[in-house]
């Protein structure tokens, strides 16, 4: 998709290190000081930013020490005072040894002042032009002459309308264009497995062989409103999705794509979602508007380079019966995977652990690797063992002290079939009712946290909103009654829209159904390169609000080499937070009203536009920019406190001060993430996008993050 590996050019590093000099007489002088060794030299630049630190900017010096790190003093700092953060940091980790699981464990030194000493020394040095040109930039916004320009809110607002929706009138029009042409293509399918067919064997999808092109049409699209049609005639190999998407792959994805298949990565992509990417070879505008989606459908080289040696980057999710994870939990089987005291995740053993679809990014291509594929939906139909299993881990959320809310997944909660879901549901609700019953034995001190949510994690709407249909909706609406009559009174779906092009006219009904059965529905972005883009996920939030869907996290892309050309550097998602999402916070004088949504579903567009029309903001930006960390959970807390010989930025996370962690997290300490691509890079990828690399200029300041508090919104709802 994008070549992110250029080779340096020798003028160009020249031409850095000469501005680097001119620019910076004074660290040019103590760099070319050859009385000095290195360690010398770190030692006397300390002292020289600490007496500037200490005397000009007292509040960076208190961050820098750890003094102060609340986020009041983190947000009171300048430009300037993250710059000489930053340098202290990298003095003070200067020839620090780093592990890179992005190259599979192999060693790594930290040594930008090694570099540049040798750089403007005109002696070889290892640092790449990535690496140069993110010193440069330091250099810039340490000596003051770089400043942040936060843009406007009516730039913001600018940026937003470049991106346009699935409802917009003209998008519907040409998808449903592309609809008709795949329905054609169906129909010939259809035609084809008749003739090779049994006559006598009767299949759901069963068609006449004596009817016409037309009557065939008819009966493709009436099955296109059954959600086991789209399934039962999804896309499973490079040829048939180059077929579905008009023959308008290029040579190389539609090579990466057959390589993928060939190694063993499952394809698989339904009719509807086919029908949502542009195959216009004319329209290069809309190709830009789609790309998010396309990002889900097509690989890269390196995941299939990598896949066979994936590593599980949440390390609590490899899961073995009997032993603590990695967060320090004991859980009984597969099914249950767990970080926090309170909150755990459930997969069932059943069709929930299948997909719609198969996005690019999906943290179970470590599962696949092993043959766990959940798109071989047939192995996938309960089995006697899975009751055992289904009460046993029950059992389990019953007797912990500590859980009060589950989140059921996968795969996706919404691909069980109905009668799976109901009697997980069940289960859950009779497990809930007994640890209710239980604790009205036990002393005060000693009783155990009761559930209060219930959550189901999904991206059918998005996939296949043909599955939530009304016998599902009637279904959930009758457990939310259920729940709330046995105390639980947070019933939530947790959907994954990351692009506004995701949002359709059948995605509305599905969503509509959700909210009329009771069910509040939020929303967890991934951050990919093409939704990083300036203002597209502002956009976003505007039409999920649009819905009454709340914006529930904006997650950086996870992973080591095998995501790295999907990774969003963490320096755009505090960009995003800071300069974008920030026209969307909302007065505090509405919080009383914010804290009644969630348990208000059926009304919540009309909530969410009322506070939208009261202060005068197009969106509400009730999400929280984070990373999710190998262990340690949820966080956008960290420092910049290193850099690769080829620019990319190593990052020290601790974890969330704003909620409760597992007893592991006091032995585990910070994190430390060696980002998979350089600043430059990233550039690079968004600017082959057709994006405006100036628009995005002071990404290079954003070094350092604090982790949001959580949106009044949510503050009624167990933190998870």
């Amino acid at each position: 998709m994008y070549n992110i590996d250029v080779k340096n050019t020798p003028e160009k590093l020249k031409k850095i290190v000469e501005t680097i000099m001119v620019e910076n007489p004074v660290i040019t002088s103590y760099l070319l000081d050859q009385s000095l060794d290195n360690a010398a030299l770190v030692v006397r630049l300390k002292e020289h930013y600490e007496t500037i630190m200490r005397s000009e900017r007292p509040d960076a010096w208190a961050y820098y020490t750890r003094e102060h790190q609340s986020p009041e003093s983190f947000f009171s700092l300048t430009w300037r005072d993250f710059a000489f953060i930053r340098i202290m940091d990298y003095l003070d980790h200067e020839g620090t040894v780093y592990t890179d699981q992005f190259l599979h464990g192999k060693k790594l030194t930290s040594r930008p002042l090694s570099n540049l000493r040798m750089a403007v020394s005109g002696l070889p040095h290892r640092a790449n032009e990535d690496h140069l040109e993110d010193m440069l930039h330091l250099l810039r916004q340490l000596n003051g002459s770089a400043r942040p320009e936060i843009p406007q809110r009516q730039k913001v607002l600018e940026w937003m309308d470049r991106h346009p929706s699935g409802l917009d009138r003209q998008v519907v029009a040409w998808r449903a264009q592309n609809k008709r042409r795949i329905v054609s293509l169906l129909v010939e399918r259809l035609k084809k497995e008749s003739k090779h067919s049994d006559p006598n064997i009767k299949s759901i999808y069963h068609i006449d062989r004596d009817a016409d092109d037309e009557t065939l049409r008819k009966q493709v699209l009436a099955w296109w409103r059954d959600d086991r049609f789209h399934l039962r005639y999804a896309i499973r190999s490079a040829d048939e999705l180059n077929l579905y998407l008009d023959q308008s792959l290029d040579a190389n994805t539609l090579q990466i794509m057959k390589d993928a298949q060939a190694k063993g990565i499952p394809i698989f992509a339904t009719p509807y979602f086919l029908s949502l990417i542009d195959v216009r070879k004319q329209n290069k505008t809309m190709r830009k508007a789609d790309e998010v989606l396309r990002s889900y459908l097509f690989y890269s080289r390196d995941l299939i380079t990598e896949f066979g040696s994936i590593s599980a980057w949440e390390k609590e999710d490899v899961v073995e019966p009997g032993k603590p994870n990695a967060a320090g939990w004991i859980v009984p089987n597969h099914t249950i995977h767990r970080r926090y005291p309170e909150v755990a995740i459930f997969i069932p053993s059943t069709m929930g652990r299948a997909c719609g679809g198969l996005c690019s990014y999906c943290q179970r291509m470590y599962d696949f690797q092993a043959g766990r594929f959940n798109f071989n939906l047939d192995k996938l139909k309960p089995k006697r063992s899975w009751l055992t299993e289904l009460a046993e881990s029950m059992e389990y959320f019953k007797n912990d002290p500590y859980l009060s809310d589950i989140l059921i997944t996968g795969g996706d909660a919404l691909m069980s079939s109905v009668a799976s879901l109901e009697n997980i549901l069940d289960a859950v609700l009779r497990m809930a009712e007994k640890k209710k019953e239980e604790n009205a034995f036990r002393p005060v001190d000693q009783k155990y946290a009761e559930f209060r949510r219930v959550r189901l994690g999904t991206k059918i709407p998005i996939y296949l909103p043909q599955r939530i249909h009304r016998e599902l909706c009637d279904m959930l609406a009758s457990y939310k009654q259920k729940f709330n009559a046995a105390g639980i009174t947070q019933c939530v779906i947790q959907t994954h829209f990351s692009s506004a092009m995701e949002i359709t006219p059948d995605t509305v009904r599905a969503i509509k159904r959700l909210r009329e059965a009771g069910w509040a529905i939020t929303n967890q972005e991934v951050f990919t390169v093409s939704a990083s883009r300036r203002g597209h996920t502002a956009k976003l939030r505007k039409v999920l609000g649009d819905l009454g869907i709340l914006p529930y996290y904006t997650f950086s892309v996870k992973g080591y080499l095998e995501n790295r050309e999907l990774f969003a550097s963490n320096a755009r998602s505090i960009q995003e937070q800071i300069e974008e999402k920030s026209i969307g916070r909302i007065d505090p004088k509405y919080y009383s009203q914010l804290r009644t949504f969630i348990a208000n579903a059926q009304d919540m567009p009309a909530l969410v536009d009322h506070i939208r029309i009261s202060d005068e903001i197009r969106f509400l930006s009730s999400d929280r920019n984070v990373l999710n960390l190998p262990g340690v959970g949820k966080s956008n807390t960290y420092r910049t406190i290193g850099i690769t010989d080829d620019g990319r930025r190593i990052l020290e996370f601790d974890f969330d001060h704003t909620r409760k962690h597992s007893p592991a997290i006091a032995s585990m300490g910070s994190v430390v993430i060696i980002e998979t691509k350089s600043i430059k890079r990233y550039l690079d990828q968004l600017e082959q996008m057709g994006e405006q690399r100036s628009e995005y200029e002071s990404i290079w300041g954003y070094s350092a993050g604090q982790t949001e508090l959580r949106s009044a919104v949510f503050e009624s709802v167990i933190r998870a």
